[in-house]
């Protein structure tokens, strides 16, 4: 489900699980922002890359999904406390003004 780079930021924390759920919960949001779902996607296809704010990076089919769809990126906005994850994501389309 994760990436090498994922699995090595999540595993720098003491807690890493609020983590992993956390990005969990932003790749099933950017499945659902794109329209392709939970199950129509390889997981490691969608990438939440940290350093601040996180940045969706998208790989392979879901990639040419996005680029399908005229989506130029993907925001996304994570939260975890409490035991509980939460993620939500917007497909975004330039437009014409940028």
């Amino acid at each position: 489900l994760f990436s090498e780079q994922e699995r090595a930021y999540c595993d720098g924390f003491a807690d890493p699980w609020s983590r992993y759920a956390a990005r969990f919960a932003a790749k099933e949001a950017v499945g659902k922002a794109l329209g392709i779902g939970i199950i129509g996607f390889v997981w490691r296809d969608i990438e939440v890359l940290s350093g601040g704010k996180p940045v969706i990076a998208l790989h392979g089919g879901v990639a040419d999904i996005a680029r399908r769809l005229g989506v130029t990126r993907v925001e996304v906005s994570l939260s975890h406390t409490g035991g509980m994850a939460y993620a939500v994501a917007a497909a975004l389309k330039e437009d014409a003004d940028g």
